[in-house]
């Protein structure tokens, strides 16, 4: 533990987190504009409005930066996550991950957008790999009590992600045949479940 009086445990002082987290949310915005392949120190200084140097300071390769940014976007969205499972009760979770998704696309657009991009990019950066896989089984042990098996909460899991992906390429669209979708995708594998084992 720090001693220092404002540090955090990275040691940064509290001013140097902010000034960390910010460049995060610039880096979240250049991949959601312009994709995974346009990050660059450079690219995310214009954005932060700061020097070049200061983005180097905090995240000293590309590497740390992408790596970096994926934790903070995933953050985001797990954030999200945790915000709209707390509006209701476990026997709701079709619902609760409808409006999980929703809320995604609405809310948080440019975190989610800057996930899939780096998803796609952890196909060949296996660097990223393990960062995404971590995020997936979480989701995935949340809806395993609901879909019976963990195996069959990774495919739901995937299958939502799939929904997001698709979503974002409707900005504009109408949400509420996404939150249906959603709803009636985790009942039904819900119904086979309950059917199965009884």
């Amino acid at each position: 533990m720090n001693d220092v009086p404002g540090a955090t445990v990275r040691g940064l002082t509290v001013r140097g987190a902010a000034r960390r987290a910010a460049l995060l949310d610039a880096a979240v915005s250049v991949v959601a504009s312009a994709g995974s392949g346009s990050l660059t120190h450079r690219a995310v200084a214009a954005t932060a409005r700061v020097s070049l140097a200061s983005v180097t300071y905090h995240f000293s390769s590309i590497e740390d930066l992408r790596r970096s940014l994926f934790e903070h976007a995933l953050q985001i969205i797990d954030d999200q996550l945790t915000a709209t499972a707390a509006t209701g009760r476990p026997d709701e979770l079709p619902r609760l991950m409808a409006d999980y998704v929703v809320a995604l696309v609405t809310r948080r657009g440019e975190a989610a957008a800057a996930v899939q991009e780096l998803i796609v990019a952890a196909i060949r950066d296996p660097a990223l790999r393990s960062t995404y896989h971590d995020h997936h089984r979480r989701v995935a042990e949340l809806l395993t009590p609901c879909v019976g098996e963990h195996t069959v909460g990774l495919a739901v899991a995937a299958a939502i992600q799939g929904l997001i992906v698709t979503a974002l390429t409707y900005p504009r669209g109408d949400t509420g045949e996404l939150h249906a979708a959603i709803v009636e995708l985790i009942n039904r594998v819900s119904a086979g479940h309950l059917t199965s084992t009884s």
